[in-house]
């Protein structure tokens, strides 16, 4: 960190589909001149802009002078000096680049649209190795969240995915942060998430749709998460959804952390990974002490902790994801 850049930058360990990450933190107004930029260009000798190679020749003609018009070629322009450009990507012709630079301004506005100044949030950037790939994750005021028990508080979040190669759709979604771990929960209410692939039809201007209506469903989240703190889960019940329902979900190793980790407190791994039997009789080695794990683990808020420990632990920013995504119908597969 510095006083011209308040930021802290470190290479993360998980990957993004094969890419290695970087994780820059700060304050969301210090974040926006680490996000690169890009142009596209026809794939051919010249990789020119595509507007100054129809000024050039008719694009029916483009395979004559060596250029395929079946593709776009995605190049990332200097960040900094003595960068040099760089391709990243092919596209089809019809895709629709969306910049990472639109996708935090527009999340500027509707932060500005819900009167929160971003001298009050705290955000985090993950870039992929070439920037193809951007995750935006910002952390909203205390005010905003709650806590679920004394001590234990959660942080309301909007994140943001989008990728200019095409690797992944545009994404914006509310969430939650606990604070004490870091784990991350999405309750996903109806329409409090937004997806779409790279094309005309992509309205980035419902980013604000996404977190008005995320912060008008918090006091319905908040009552969720509290009525899981109250509702006792017996060793027996969390066995049988352990041994079953999780067990199909996430698989076998993966039920068997969560059954030790909801029980003690602890990360395992197994003295035999080729061990037959239920995740629940499998030989385990304790190993770390699971951060802000929530003993004793008789509720089904603890065991949602479980999940996410265990979803935030994937070595992959589209795993980490996708199995966040999967805890509510998890729970309520155990509420059953």
């Amino acid at each position: 960190m510095n006083a011209t850049t308040p930021v802290s930058i470190t290479k993360d360990s998980t990957k993004w589909l094969s890419s290695p990450a970087t994780v820059i933190k700060g304050k969301m107004g210090d974040l926006k001149q680490h996000i690169p930029v890009f142009e596209r260009r026809m794939f051919g000798p010249a990789l020119l802009p595509v507007e100054q190679l129809k000024e050039s020749f008719d694009l029916n003609s483009a395979k004559s002078h060596g250029f395929n018009p079946l593709y776009d070629v995605i190049v990332r322009k200097p960040l900094v000096e003595g960068e040099v450009e760089l391709p990243v990507g092919l596209v089809s012709p019809y895709y629709s680049l969306i910049q990472h630079i639109e996708i935090f301004d527009e999340v500027l506005r509707a932060v500005n649209a819900v009167n929160v100044d971003i001298a009050d949030i705290d955000a985090e950037l993950l870039l992929t190795g070439y920037g193809e790939r951007m995750r935006l994750c910002l952390k909203f005021p205390n005010n905003f969240g709650f806590e679920v028990k004394v001590g234990d508080r959660l942080a309301f979040t909007l994140e943001c995915y989008n990728s200019i190669d095409g690797s992944m759709k545009f994404m914006a979604l509310v969430g939650w942060l606990r604070l004490v771990c870091s784990n991350g929960l999405v309750i996903q209410e109806r329409d409090s998430y937004f997806r779409r692939r790279h094309n005309q039809y992509l309205q980035m201007q419902d980013i604000a749709t996404v977190l008005h209506e995320g912060i008008a469903t918090t006091t319905r989240e908040q009552a969720i998460f509290k009525q899981w703190m109250r509702t006792k889960v017996s060793e027996e019940k969390l066995k049988k959804w352990v041994n079953k329902q999780l067990a199909d979900s996430w698989g076998k190793k993966a039920a068997a952390r969560a059954w030790h980790i909801t029980l003690s407190g602890h990360d395992v791994e197994f003295a035999d990974p080729f061990q037959k039997g239920a995740p629940t009789e499998k030989d385990v080695i304790p190993t770390v002490t699971v951060p802000g794990a929530v003993l004793p683990g008789d509720n089904v808020y603890a065991v949602s902790q479980s999940l996410s420990w265990l979803a935030k632990e994937r070595r992959d920013v589209q795993e980490q994801l996708e199995w966040k995504q999967q805890i509510p119908e998890l729970i309520d597969k155990l509420n059953k």
